[in-house]
């Protein structure tokens, strides 16, 4: 599953929705359900778009402990997608999928104790969160982690740290990551893992 997500936003990869929709609808029809979901909420395949359609195969695979699943349907409830808003039990399903070692469940996690969803703000708890996520090479924990190090939040301020954490992030596709880079005013052109 998560190469096609590899493939769908260009991290680690170069961008190609056509190579993900193919990889997702492949495991939908093996029975993943975190992926079936995934391609009703793009509408690939033979697959209908559909929210309602996507959040009825994330809480199937939620039922099987797919952490894709507990994840995905984690978001859908932070935002008040296809279910109404429960920010609480986003932070649940997050935090279920995160003890399975889901490093997209780990950094959303960490983002909710960041700026304060479902849970009390702990920039320190964020930091340690974003940073167990970044360990697994998750370019959006590793640029939140970079952001934290920029404002000194939940960590001692850094901004050689932050600088370089931008870098690693950019390098494996996450667009945010260069955006913050002009930001500093760095021009930067990333280098992408062979």
């Amino acid at each position: 599953h998560i190469l096609g997500r590899y493939y769908l936003w260009g991290e680690y990869v170069e961008k190609d929705e056509k190579r993900a929709s193919s990889i997702l609808v492949d495991l939908a029809g093996k029975g993943h359900w975190g992926s079936r979901g995934w391609c009703h909420k793009y509408g690939y395949g033979p697959y209908e778009k559909s929210v309602e359609k996507a959040v009825e195969c994330y809480r199937k695979g939620v039922e099987e402990g797919d952490e894709v699943s507990l994840c995905n349907l984690g978001y859908c409830f932070r935002n008040g997608t296809g279910v109404d808003k429960n920010e609480k039990e986003a932070v649940s399903l997050y935090h279920r999928a995160a003890k399975k070692g889901y490093p997209a469940a780990i950094s959303n996690l960490g983002y909710c104790y960041d700026i304060g969803i479902g849970v009390e703000v702990d920039k320190k708890k964020a930091v340690q969160l974003y940073s167990q996520a970044a360990d697994k090479g998750y370019a959006a924990a590793i640029n939140n982690l970079a952001y934290c190090y920029e404002c000194g939040d939940g960590v001692k301020k850094d901004k050689e740290k932050a600088i370089e954490l931008y870098k690693k992030s950019a390098d494996l596709g996450y667009a945010l990551a260069l955006n913050n880079l002009k930001r500093l005013g760095i021009a930067y052109t990333p280098c992408p893992p062979k």
